[in-house]
């Protein structure tokens, strides 16, 4: 008698026959590959599982300054300073909201120029080095500066 396999079931082929046998695979077999499934779907019900939780999309910053452009100013980290003297609101910033993507950037100041507007007419202009870096107003929204050639070619020594 000889034997050959072909895939999950092995097939018997005897001289005498006309029609190959079949049997089924045995149990020893399935019983790896059935635990290997329960596994990895045990695995994947609790490793894609939803948190009950809620990551926070804004800033968190301390209690009672929320609703306050001058305190979050105060605590925001890329602010260097700001000026609240004239009905314009002038916020200078670091190299790290420089550096920040610009989306990120157009929150930010999206943010500040929200709760200015509330209490003033004027915009919100952004500065960095003392050059203008972005602003937003009541008419046109947010606007980045763009650099000519020549701001970028200079380098600093």
């Amino acid at each position: 008698m000889t034997e050959r396999t072909s895939g999950l079931l092995c097939v018997a082929e005897t001289p005498r026959a006309t029609a190959p046998v079949v049997r089924v695979v045995t149990w020893r077999v399935t019983q790896p590959v059935i635990w290997m499934v329960l596994m990895a779907a045990t695995l994947f019900a609790f490793g894609c599982g939803s948190d009950s939780q809620h990551s926070p999309s804004s800033a968190k910053y301390p209690t009672g300054i929320s609703g306050e452009v001058e305190q979050q100013l105060k605590y925001d980290a890329r602010v260097d300073s700001y000026d609240l003297s004239s009905d314009t609101l002038t916020v200078n910033v670091n190299d790290a909201w420089l550096n920040s993507p610009p989306g990120m950037q157009e929150r930010s100041v999206g943010q500040w120029y929200t709760l200015w507007h509330s209490s003033h007419s004027g915009g919100v202009v952004v500065q960095h080095d003392g050059n203008k870096v972005a602003s937003w107003t009541s008419d046109g929204g947010y606007k980045p500066e763009t650099k000519s050639k020549g701001d970028e070619s200079h380098t600093e020594s």
